[in-house]
């Protein structure tokens, strides 16, 4: 297997304000660089902040042009970047994600609408990349749900990815599922969770990764930071990077 340096950024909103967290994604984007990161993942609506009224009302298209700052980051620094946003849609606005590739293109990702048989669902979460480094993106989706590590084992994807606002109160539980599906599809597994809190939302941050045994590569305790998982011919090695 090629070598692979994949980072979720547990990343601290600025609540609304879009422009300052632009700004601030691109911090962490050039800190990954300098740790030569291959795949970074952020939290769910990391691009607003995580009230969800709020952020809704500032839903972009994701061909929006000002995304277009990630976007040559992502190409200058050879680097796959998905990032957490409110996206408008033709039937409204949506909690999603965008992906952005190295060679200048974008793929947006939007949170499934709600079914009482969420097993007989017919979609499959997105996958991104090349072989060998391909992504499966579980953006805003309950741990729990086993039908998108499922369909990204069936894909063939070489990781799957989720960002989540993960609380104290649930962090077991979302650790828990998400160590088990890495075991069960023989797929490592990135989570990038929150740095701050917001309202009575308390952040656990411990953003993670596990490798394809669910066995943990590495977990981040509180702050802004990179939770790094290093691919080579021995396997997985983890590593904690701070911001600054």
């Amino acid at each position: 297997m090629p070598v692979w340096n994949v980072a979720a950024a547990q990343y601290g909103a600025r609540p609304g304000d879009l422009h300052a967290n632009i700004t601030h994604h691109l911090d962490f984007i050039h800190r990954a660089a300098a740790e030569q990161i291959d795949l970074l993942i952020f939290p769910e609506l990391s691009l607003t902040g995580y009230d969800l009224e709020q952020a809704l009302a500032l839903a972009l298209p994701f061909t929006d042009d000002r995304l277009s700052l990630l976007q040559d980051a992502c190409v200058e620094h050879k680097m796959t970047i998905v990032v957490g946003m409110p996206l408008r849609c033709e039937d409204g606005n949506t909690v999603g994600a965008v992906g952005f590739m190295p060679d200048g293109s974008r793929v947006s990702c939007c949170k499934p609408k709600p079914c009482a048989d969420a097993f007989s669902l017919d979609q499959h979460t997105p996958l991104v990349g090349l072989h060998n480094r391909s992504i499966a993106m579980g953006l805003s989706v309950a741990s729990e749900e086993e039908i998108w590590p499922r369909s990204a084992a069936e894909l063939g994807a070489d990781l799957y990815a989720t960002g989540k606002l993960v609380t104290e109160i649930s962090y077991q539980h979302d650790e828990m599922y998400l160590q088990r599906w890495a075991h069960k599809y023989g797929m490592p597994v990135l989570l990038a969770n929150h740095a701050f809190s917001t309202g009575e939302q308390r952040t656990a941050g411990r953003s993670a990764c596990w490798d394809s045994y669910g066995q943990l590569v590495v977990r981040a305790d509180q702050g802004e930071l990179l939770a790094v998982g290093r691919r080579d011919e021995k396997g997985w090695h983890g590593e904690i990077i701070p911001l600054r």
